[in-house]
């Protein structure tokens, strides 16, 4: 439909709702020649006619009844398109997919993500929980808005803003004989059983590539998807594990996290996205709430 047509249905619609031309030419502030133009317009281009002659009143006929009942639902339809559309561009409304590593995912940014959330109850959120290597890769492809993660890899041209520092340190129980260190050496691990995570996790790659340093076997590692299972399987008195210095692992009395004295293992943790120039306001301004992470640390 033309603008002119979309008034003129307005126009047709206030005057089966109120009752009378005038009561609708008043409420919509048109003259009242503006609605009878308006009508007589909308009746050509439709080729019927919408009002019959009963007496000295206009009423509706069976073709403007049936009329009335569809365009009161398309004027519905086409007020909730521009108010989502208003929305989504006041950051209000609109959908956000974006994915982060563990355990930043769950030790700083879900409050912060639960407040953008309870602001802007309209915004449709998807958070997933990935490795570094995915979450890049699918910026690339436009299946992520962002993500937070480590720095990815210089042929997706991405860009990458760095947030937090990661420092790792030793998981291990508080009974456990090294837990009596306030520091571990690598030549500490010789011989323990240190949990690590899956293949690709940013993570693994910085633990496997310091203890390699050592010429001599240092360690029988397993594999653990899970940050969380890590410390339940350290819980249970089975290994050690190498993880991201956050006090919140470590928080009950049995388990401690020691930092490394011989080396200072870091992971520089940062928002990933391709254009934010091509990104939702909603999603901009969760980043803008994302950027505050460090001062939660």
């Amino acid at each position: 439909m033309s603008i002119m047509d979309l008034r003129a249905l307005k126009t047709f619609e206030a005057i089966l709702r109120l009752g009378s031309f005038q009561k609708a030419a008043e409420e919509l502030q048109y003259a009242p020649s503006t609605v009878t133009l308006q009508i007589q317009r909308l009746e050509a281009d439709l080729g019927v006619s919408l009002f019959v002659r009963d007496g000295k009143r206009m009423i509706a006929s069976e073709a403007g009844r049936w009329l009335y009942q569809e365009a009161t639902a398309l004027l519905k339809t086409i007020g909730s398109m521009r108010q989502t559309i208003s929305d989504i561009d006041t950051g209000d409304g609109g959908a956000i997919r974006f994915a982060a590593i563990e355990p930043i995912a769950s030790q700083m940014i879900a409050t912060i993500v639960a407040d953008f959330c309870k602001l802007r109850p309209q915004v449709q959120l998807s958070m997933e929980i990935s490795g570094s290597k995915s979450i890049a890769e699918r910026v690339r492809s436009g299946e992520l808005d962002f993500g937070i993660c480590a720095s990815p890899a210089t042929n997706l041209m991405l860009e990458f803003e760095p947030l937090i520092e990661e420092k790792l340190g030793v998981m291990m129980r508080a009974d456990h004989p090294l837990a009596n260190q306030s520091c571990i050496s690598v030549d500490d691990l010789i011989g323990q059983t240190i949990l690590l995570k899956e293949q690709n996790c940013i993570y693994r790659e910085l633990s496997e590539g310091m203890l390699v340093q050592t010429s001599r076997n240092p360690f029988s590692g397993i594999e653990v998807g899970s940050f969380y299972v890590i410390r339940q399987m350290i819980k249970a008195g089975f290994g050690i594990g190498i993880v991201p210095m956050y006090d919140s692992l470590g928080l009950e009395s049995t388990l401690v996290i020691r930092p490394f004295v011989d080396i200072d293992p870091v992971v520089v943790i940062g928002l990933v996205y391709k254009d934010n120039n091509i990104m939702g306001r909603a999603a901009l301004l969760l980043m803008n709430a994302l950027r505050e992470v460090e001062k939660t640390k």
